[in-house]
């Protein structure tokens, strides 16, 4: 999931272990934990862009990581507090700005959520931000900068079961999505996707974020602030259980869909689009062909009417059988891809699994997540394809649209 959805979590965690012990300090700590496994990104500062693709998503998000490093995080954090380091008023000021930091990148996350929207919704939530970052630095100032620091009366062993559940819950949720998590590694690279929740999906995170930040406002030792955390996490468990159920239907749809038109397979995946869980994208694999498919839970029809086909072209001839870019590509995208030669001699390598943008472009420009590969003497290089002069708005208003049930293909063909 993203970051902000991440970092929700990791705070709610937090909170559930020791927020009644420490208050805030719980949530800010977990919402720590829960960001230290996507540090992986920052491989790419001197790792080439499809080594670092492999890394994203492995060690750090690996139930290994996730049972080892609590223990060392636990010690520095002890150490931290029982040293009394964190009451030097320097520290402490420096403490402040990492937090509001923390939380700009954070009102960033929501702010791009909501950017799709209205222009007014996006103004009445960039206000509330700013209002509620107000009220956090009012209290940072006369409860932390202008105060001694006392050290929270907790144990190593307290800190090591935040860190714990705060890290764990995070490749676990990430594990739902279509992308792939490395669970297993260093013992096995099998990445583990259920491909029932989108990677942004505003519907699991704004209540959830909401709940947290709702927590965060009141006493400790509230019973009302343990309650509301923990419906946070009632929503998200629940909401994650909805989209199991819906992934299931979806799976039956699809299956009978192709049954129907007489489309016989090896076989096929299903996930959610962006931002939402009622519009799915499924691929089917033949010897021969692909079938792309979209359907809603809008739908009027019960089955998938069109399937849009694509040959099964795999063949890169430049590359050779064990090219280290084509083996962690295909890995990547579990051989569910589409080559394209294009006119320059390079080719265009698309992933299927996450469907196309739709509309009336070429077929080579409708795909959501694609690479360049570039034959030369040591190999393949591939670098990641990036939209060139999409009209974004007009994506996000067809995927509205269908995902309200509209057969854009129908309105397209005039139908």
């Amino acid at each position: 999931m993203d970051s902000l959805t991440q970092i929700t979590l990791g705070a709610a965690a937090g909170e559930l272990v020791l927020g009644r012990k420490i208050g805030n300090k719980a949530m800010l700590w977990g919402a720590v934990a829960g960001t230290i496994p996507d540090l992986d990104v920052f491989a790419r500062l001197w790792m080439n862009e499809i080594d670092a693709l492999a890394v994203h998503r492995g060690l750090s998000h690996s139930i290994l990581f996730a049972v080892v490093a609590p223990f060392f995080l636990g010690y520095l954090v002890d150490r931290y507090y029982t040293s009394g380091f964190h009451q030097r008023k320097g520290v402490r000021w420096i403490n402040s700005t990492i937090w509001l930091l923390f939380y700009i990148m954070i009102s960033s996350g929501i702010l791009f959520l909501f950017r799709s929207g209205s222009t007014m919704s996006l103004v009445l939530v960039a206000v509330l931000l700013i209002a509620v970052g107000t009220l956090l630095v009012r209290h940072w100032w006369k409860s932390y900068l202008l105060q001694h620091a006392l050290p929270p009366e907790v144990t190593y062993g307290d800190w090591v079961k935040l860190f714990f559940w705060a890290i764990f819950t995070h490749p676990l949720l990430d594990a739902f999505t279509a992308y792939g998590t490395q669970l297993f590694v260093p013992f096995s690279d099998y990445r583990v996707a259920f491909n029932v929740v989108a990677i942004v999906d505003p519907i699991y995170t704004v209540p959830f974020l909401a709940a947290v930040i709702l927590a965060a406002t009141m006493k400790r030792d509230s019973r009302i602030r343990h309650r509301v955390n923990l419906a946070g996490l009632v929503w998200s468990t629940g909401y994650l259980i909805l989209c199991s159920l819906n992934k299931l239907h979806i799976d039956r749809v699809f299956a009978d869909s192709l049954a129907a038109q007489g489309i016989e397979v090896n076989r096929f995946t299903t996930s959610p689009t962006i931002f939402n869980n009622l519009l799915w994208s499924g691929t089917a694999e033949s010897d021969s062909t692909y079938y792309l498919g979209t359907y809603s839970l809008l739908d009027q029809e019960p089955l998938i009417q069109v399937f849009e086909e694509l040959p099964r072209q795999h063949m890169v001839p430049e590359a050779a059988p064990d090219d280290h870019a084509m083996h962690i590509l295909r890995w990547f995208t579990n051989g569910y891809y589409y080559v394209i030669p294009l006119a320059d001699g390079t080719y265009q390598f698309n992933d299927l699994r996450y469907g196309t943008f739709g509309g009336d472009e070429p077929i080579e420009d409708r795909f959501i997540f694609s690479f360049i590969l570039k034959p030369g003497r040591e190999g393949i290089e591939a670098s990641q394809k990036q939209p060139d002069n999409r009209d974004m708005a007009k994506d996000f208003q067809n995927l509205w649209r269908r995902m309200l049930g509209q057969d854009l293909v129908a309105e397209r063909s005039g139908g």
